[in-house]
């Protein structure tokens, strides 16, 4: 049982001061600090979704429609997305400030123990993924949507035993790195998440990613169930959600808007078909009523999320190429005729280059601002240099409530025109705060 708590204050601070210690790839860490908080993951039924970018927004609808169909659901995810707790949640809740520093608490006597034992301390991503075990084993969830985090073969989360399915999203070019300068290397690291016999749903193409996880099944014995892009049929609901229709489904209504949030929708539908065709929770049959339920009411923020319709504002945490043309292709669908302003920001260790020259062209005007308080910050400055080789009208901007002012007046009185704030999450949540006042 947890019983320590030293204060959700506290809890914060311990979390927040192990960032230094970065990215550290390798399982070894994340072992030793579960087994001294007693192997809570070995209690947990997983589906554990991997992937480049899609990772969360999939991962969010399975859980909304098992949730719908009764069960006791955990996700944990990440990057944070609106504050230190915003990894975990049951049944759509966000974990509480008490039951967060419980945990901490729980997990930090672990890690100061390891750190007595090995020399070494856990990395912040460790720790956050060993909280998310002992909570979700403290509620006695019924299954639970596990994100990775990076990769899947070196994640913290793969150190998991009691998988019933594998889900691979869009596999691109992102953290190159760690993860390699291939696709079919990245392929290789995602595919580390599938273990024997484990059932694993993921795109068709393209050939060199899904040859990677053909192979990884056949080493492991699992089977792999494919979904094929050109198969999905969806109508948009502008400016919000869409329906769509994938196999033995038929206009299923999506609350989330987006072209790929259609194809991650499908890959969700295909992975309840699996549940159920495989009997992979025993005594639980998702019916239609819960698909269609979970689907109508699900919510992921920040994947062209409409977040104002006067003026009307889109934001999108589009920080990679591929994220970039899904993003693009989006706005032509949904967006033909208006005028675009753009706000931008973007981490400099990201394909900031290539995301700007893919985006930037949508805009009449590009707004750039910094990703506040983060040494991994690109100065708004050079990434207007960089905007202003695709487009005439760049403006580097010192805050981002500056951009969203700016942008707003870019737009007249009827005039049809929208601001797409996009890039890195890490500034999303504050321009969404400015824009909602």
């Amino acid at each position: 049982m947890i019983s320590a708590d030293f204060g959700y204050d506290r809890a914060c601070e311990y979390i927040k001061a192990s960032a230094p210690l970065g990215s550290r790839p390798g399982l070894e860490r994340i072992k030793d600090l579960c087994a001294l908080l007693g192997d809570p993951q070995d209690r947990l039924r997983i589906i554990h979704v991997a992937g480049t970018n899609g990772k969360g927004s999939t991962a969010c609808m399975i859980a909304s429609v098992l949730s719908a169909a009764g069960l006791n659901t955990g996700m944990y995810y990440s990057p944070a997305l609106t504050g230190i707790r915003d990894h975990y949640r049951i049944n759509g809740e966000l974990i509480s400030e008490e039951d967060y520093a419980l945990c901490v608490a729980a997990v930090a006597d672990a890690n100061e123990k390891l750190k007595k034992e090995t020399g070494e301390s856990a990395t912040q991503f460790e720790l956050e993924t060993a909280l998310a075990f002992v909570w979700f084993a403290e509620k006695k969830c019924d299954i639970v949507i596990l994100e990775c985090g990076m990769g899947g073969t070196y994640d913290a989360t793969n150190i998991v035993k009691n998988k019933l399915c594998c889900v691979i999203t869009s596999v691109s070019f992102d953290h190159m790195q760690y993860l390699g300068r291939t696709l079919a290397e990245i392929a290789a690291h995602k595919a580390g998440v599938i273990t024997s016999n484990c059932p694993v749903i993921a795109f068709s193409d393209p050939k060199e990613v899904i040859s990677v996880m053909e192979e990884k099944c056949r080493r492991t014995g699992s089977r792999l169930y494919t979904v094929a892009r050109g198969s999905i049929e969806c109508v948009n609901d502008f400016p919000v959600g869409q329906k769509i229709s994938y196999e033995e489904f038929s206009d299923v209504t999506i609350s989330l808007a987006g072209t790929f949030q259609a194809e991650n929708a499908a890959l969700a539908l295909r992975a309840i078909s699996v549940l159920n065709e495989d009997h992979l929770i025993e005594g639980v049959s998702i019916d239609e009523d819960a698909v269609r339920s979970g689907l109508r009411n699900v919510y992921w923020p920040f994947r062209f999320e409409c977040i104002s319709v006067d003026p009307l504002v889109f934001v999108d945490g589009a920080h990679n190429a591929d994220a970039a043309v899904k993003l693009w292709q989006t706005a032509d669908t949904y967006l033909e005729g208006y005028k675009i302003i753009l706000v931008l920001g973007i981490y400099a260790d990201k394909e900031y280059e290539k995301v700007t020259s893919i985006l930037a062209g949508l805009a009449e005007t590009v707004f750039t601002v910094a990703t506040p308080n983060d040494k991994r910050a690109l100065p708004a400055d050079k990434l207007a240099e960089c905007a202003r080789r695709y487009c005439n009208d760049v403006i580097s901007c010192d805050s981002i409530e500056e951009a969203y002012t700016r942008s707003r007046a870019c737009i007249t009185s009827g005039e049809r025109a929208c601001i797409i704030a996009c890039g890195s999450l890490a500034y999303l949540n504050e321009f969404c705060n400015i824009v909602r006042g």
